[in-house]
């Protein structure tokens, strides 16, 4: 070969580092070539046109243009493991690069430089004038999002929108060739010289290290996130609902108008009054919008559903209260996909919870785990972990219906389920965990899927975690996280952003609170200002109870508590999820209060437990006096407060939706309240008592009382 084309393949080899191959071809092709060179015979040969590498049975001819042009003697087509195999061989001793290493001239990062797949820094390697990978980023920068659209199309090009927003972290590299690295995704994107031609053959012409199956998704990413580094300005569009399947029996349209018409007669008929058809029609309503992708509407009439069947089950855990907002809810998001229109925005259409992305590489440290269990009959675990790169909470869950045959628990699932094939929930939930290749869905929660895999590293120091924004010492400061993060009207609930870390001063007396039937735990900060931590009393959080009541916070130097901040009828509570501390007599530092009563186990608990019952210091008495009443506030009445006055508002609705609203007439006091919450300012209210169509606008009616209070119990401290 000419010395030129000898220098322009040489340098193409030195750019096909472990994440070069992978995106060429994959994980396992790549592993079938390295054992193909293990075994003796590879020999070259250099020719006036090109390099010549014979194996055992098989040949490649590799030109200058490198391993996307090269040819082999085997009848597979594409790139080969062949190809492959004569690419390292050839890389590794005729170009003379180390396999790991890699040759990166210009690299454009924000953050630090490249490594190789062993965490090396990669050598530079020093040139002159302008890198060979130039032409094809700016060829790469020329591209348009027309292009893209047409390329990869327009669910591909929103989902991309999407993630590049704000800004992700990229590296550059331009060295034979272009490679575009996502640093928090952990995923490469890379064009290989002799790349060109029109838009979408140039597009075709990256290779990207994410599954086939969303690899246009991922070549937008690149493609927009290299643009951006670079300076171009690209126009945001709102994120909008994937488009509805072609096909489907229904449109959305009818889907949402089908919904509005079924709430409005359940509200007509009667709550009370609700039978097997009517929870047979939610779920077949369910099914047919996560056919037209409104996962959001299907998510919430499922839980309407279930709603339904508890009623008719005659359940304890129906509430009819709850029933009636979320069938509020519902219409009132039908209503505003509805104004949307065919392309109704990503925040209302919401996303599936089954779909995760790629997050890279992760650094996790365990803060704790939790049993549940929900009134629609699923029972499972939940992991917690901090994500110490990205300053957010992730989890893993297990979770089974009640009704599944079988020999699956919580406390099971905790000890014996291994995940990400490192080890059971109960190790990896105190322990610092390096997890490669995750992926994470919009809820926070990890895949625990076999290309995830896991290396547990050490038990965890919580004193040295750095919890960011997340961590609290100050009670007013979490009134005003509470207040962000509260859900009002169709603002989605994000769980994990009510997850907060509190650092208590003083630890308070222990209680079991009979009239709310909830242990109860007062937490002071530095300025004596108290918070309670409530575990409300059902059989799931027994154990917890029983925990919390006996754990010693001087003795087993509790430092922490990890708490989810729950959104109730009556403001927001704290729940315990897990507490943290600098290790008791036996060194444990992380408390898993619904799997761990084994680590505090003590030979006085018996005497305590019957002292503390015999001075009743274990009981809140049920009597209510004057001090409980809610306060009253500035407004038309100031005796009932304008709190109490639309939850009086919102206690009619549901009587007269309870009953049926052709049957539930609530008369003139209804009128006496709607008129004082009128004179309160409250102009936006509406009398359904005195429509021409009132289940549609006792719905309406509903939701507005709803989100006032809402709004209340948001600025109302924890």
């Amino acid at each position: 070969m000419r010395p030129e084309d000898r220098d322009k393949l040489k340098r193409i080899l030195a750019s096909f580092d472990e994440g070069g191959l992978t995106a060429l071809a994959n994980v396992g092709l790549v592993r079938r070539a390295r054992k193909d060179l293990e075994a003796s015979g590879v020999t070259h040969e250099e020719t006036d046109a090109a390099m010549i590498v014979r194996g055992p049975d098989w040949a490649v001819t590799m030109p200058p243009d490198g391993p996307t042009k090269a040819t082999d003697t085997t009848k597979a087509t594409g790139v080969t493991r062949q190809i492959l195999a004569a690419t390292i061989y050839l890389r590794d001793t005729w170009a003379g690069v180390e396999a790991s290493g890699g040759r990166q001239p210009s690299v454009e990062s924000e953050a630090v430089a490249p490594t190789d797949p062993t965490g090396g820094l990669r050598p530079p390697l020093a040139t002159t004038g302008p890198s060979p990978g130039e032409a094809l980023a700016d060829a790469v920068f020329a591209l348009t999002l027309d292009d893209l659209r047409k390329w990869a199309g327009k669910t591909a090009l929103r989902d991309a929108l999407a993630v590049v927003y704000p800004a992700p972290e990229v590296e550059i590299e331009t060295h034979a060739g272009l490679v575009i690295r996502l640093v928090k995704h952990g995923v490469e994107s890379r064009l290989f010289a002799g790349s060109g031609g029109k838009a979408a053959e140039l597009l075709d012409s990256i290779k990207t290290t994410a599954p086939r199956a969303h690899s246009a998704r991922w070549v937008a990413i690149a493609v927009l996130a290299f643009q951006l580094k670079r300076g171009k300005v690209i126009e945001r569009a709102e994120a909008t609902a994937a488009a509805g399947p072609t096909g489907t029996p229904v449109t959305r349209a009818q889907v949402l108008e089908s919904a509005r018409q079924l709430f409005a007669a359940m509200v007509t008929t009667g709550l009370a009054h609700l039978s097997n058809r009517t929870a047979q029609h939610l779920f077949t309503l369910s099914v047919s919008a996560t056919a037209v992708v409104l996962p959001r509407l299907a998510r919430l009439v499922r839980s309407i559903a279930d709603d339904v069947q508890l009623a008719l089950d005659r359940n304890a855990a129906a509430e009819t209260s709850r029933l009636f907002g979320r069938l509020n809810a519902a219409d009132a998001l039908a209503r505003a996909l509805l104004a949307d229109g065919d392309t109704p925005s990503a925040r209302l259409a919401g996303k599936p919870r089954t779909e995760y992305d790629l997050a890279g590489d992760l650094t996790l440290a365990g803060v704790g785990a939790h049993p549940w269990q929900t009134a629609s009959g699923f029972e499972g675990v939940t992991a917690l972990f901090w994500d110490l790169g990205h300053k957010r909470f992730l989890t893993w869950t297990a979770s089974r219906p009640v009704t599944t045959p079988g020999q699956f628990t919580a406390d099971g699932a905790y000890r014996t389920e291994t995940l990400w094939n490192c080890g059971p929930a109960e190790n990896l939930c105190r322990a610092l965990v390096h997890l490669r290749a995750a992926r994470v869905n919009p809820a926070g929660r990890l895949s625990a899927g076999k290309e995830s895999i896991a290396e547990m590293l050490e038990q965890i120091t919580p004193s040295k975690i750095d919890f960011g924004d997340r961590v609290f010492d100050d009670w007013g400061a979490l009134g005003a996280h509470s207040a962000n993060t509260y859900p009002i009207g169709l603002a989605e609930i994000r769980p994990m952003e009510r997850v907060v870390v509190l650092k208590p001063a003083a630890w308070g007396n222990r209680v079991f609170d009979e009239l709310r039937q909830c242990f109860c735990w007062p937490v002071a900060d530095a300025a004596g200002r108290e918070v309670v931590l409530t575990v409300p009393w059902n059989g799931v959080n027994e154990s917890s109870v029983e925990f919390l009541e006996a754990v010693r916070p001087p003795i087993d130097k509790l430092t922490h508590v990890v708490a989810r901040l729950v959104a109730g009828p009556h403001g927001t509570s704290l729940e315990p999820l897990s507490l943290l501390g600098d290790g008791n007599l036996r060194n444990h530092r992380v408390f898993c209060p619904g799997f761990d009563r084994k680590f505090i186990e003590s030979k006085n608990e018996g005497l305590l437990e019957k002292l503390r019952t015999k001075f009743g210091k274990d009981r809140i008495p049920t009597t209510m006096g004057d001090e409980d009443d809610p306060p009253a506030v500035d407004g038309a009445d100031a005796d009932r407060g304008l709190v109490g006055l639309l939850r009086e508002y919102e206690a009619l609705l549901v009587s007269a939706a309870e009953a049926g609203v052709r049957r539930g007439s609530q008369g003139d006091h209804a009128a006496e309240v709607f008129a004082l919450l009128r004179d309160s300012g409250l102009a936006e209210l509406i009398d359904p008592f005195a429509g021409k169509q009132p289940a549609v606008e006792f719905l309406r009616a509903g939701y507005i009382v709803g989100v006032h209070l809402q709004a209340a119990r948001a600025t109302s401290p924890p």
